[in-house]
């Protein structure tokens, strides 16, 4: 059977840094790609950035959210389409989050990077 940091790698590339930058920014970025996000959706958001693959237990402990409060988050990035959740392969009770192509396009955006992903539907020359 394959490691499975290896297919993490391959299905989801690690997310660009998206480093130190002003609040004001990454508001704005963020409101973007989903309209009505919260400051404290947008810490989680940048939890998974940062974090890489990371289950809502972690991303509790990171940001200092109730196991409650970040599973509502959650669900609003991922009805935004900016994170998704897969069973862990080494543990089936055990769910990851990633980020999706868009989230992906987020973080890259806010790191400065203007390549946008495959996958959201961009058009050949």
């Amino acid at each position: 059977m394959a490691d499975p940091s290896v297919i993490d790698a391959v299905t989801n590339p690690p997310a660009p840094n998206i480093g130190q930058m002003s609040f004001e920014r990454v508001t704005a970025e963020m409101r973007k790609a989903a309209p009505g996000i919260t400051a404290e959706q947008i810490q989680t958001y940048i939890a998974v950035v940062k974090g890489g693959r990371c289950s809502q237990t972690e991303i509790s402990k990171i940001t200092g959210f109730t196991r409650q409060a970040t599973s509502r988050h959650v669900a609003k990035l991922v009805g935004a389409g900016l994170l998704v959740q897969r069973r862990d392969l080494e543990n089936g009770r055990r769910r990851i989050l990633h980020l999706t192509a868009l989230g992906r396009f987020v973080s890259a955006s806010l790191a400065g990077s203007s390549r946008e992903p495959t996958g959201l539907g961009s058009k050949a020359p």
